[in-house]
């Protein structure tokens, strides 16, 4: 039985911010997609997802400095147009910036997720852990807490996969691994695209 959730969460920002991109995303509808890749800025700057998954039929759809929030609201326009048989989830980064407990976005990712499941029996969805930052190292217990969270749903829930990306962050010692960032020290770069491009292909293979 699929749990209903009900949120009654607060927006705390702007719900159509990124409309421009959001229409960009809409202009894609009607391609065939097996795989959408649907979250924040983490997918939006990695440009070369559809040419680096064409084989797997992906679209990339993520937008902004997005909120799971704004990835529900916009469900029904944005997402579920596509129809896809595997989902890519990575939000988590901007939540705490924009005020959103952890407890509310669990709540929200939760909620979305099985919005995918009612409309798409059988779908899969593989949640991104959500990355550390050295720009963003204040809401580390935030990331922590709601990575375990993630991993937790995945060895509970069958349709949910769960890809770990501390690795790609940190090294053994614990500490930043800037070469696999952006200058921003936010985003990734080359470099950890490159890791997370891999870790995504293998997973879309067992599944």
């Amino acid at each position: 039985m699929i749990r209903s959730v009900m949120t009654m969460i607060e927006h705390k920002i702007d719900m159509y911010r990124y409309e421009p991109e959001l229409q960009a995303i809409i202009a894609k509808q009607g391609k065939e997609c097996n795989v959408l890749f649907y979250g924040s800025s983490t997918f939006g700057i990695w440009k070369s997802i559809e040419e680096e998954f064409k084989d797997y039929k992906a679209i990339n759809a993520g937008f902004g400095g997005s909120t799971s929030d704004e990835a529900l609201f916009h469900y029904e326009r944005v997402a579920k147009p596509f129809a896809p048989k595997v989902v890519l989830w990575y939000y988590g980064d901007n939540e705490p910036v924009c005020s959103y407990t952890v407890e509310e976005t669990k709540e929200l990712f939760l909620a979305t997720w099985e919005k995918f499941v009612k409309d798409f029996p059988g779908v899969k969805i593989v949640t991104i852990a959500t990355k550390t930052s050295f720009a963003r190292d204040e809401y580390k217990d935030f990331v922590r807490e709601l990575n375990a969270w993630q991993k937790e749903q995945a060895a509970k829930l069958p349709y949910l996969t769960y890809i770990e990306t501390a690795d790609i962050c940190k090294d053994e010692k614990g500490e930043y691994i800037f070469s696999h960032y952006l200058d921003d020290k936010l985003h990734f770069g080359p470099e950890g695209y490159k890791i997370l491009g891999a870790r995504v292909k293998r997973v879309l293979d067992e599944i």
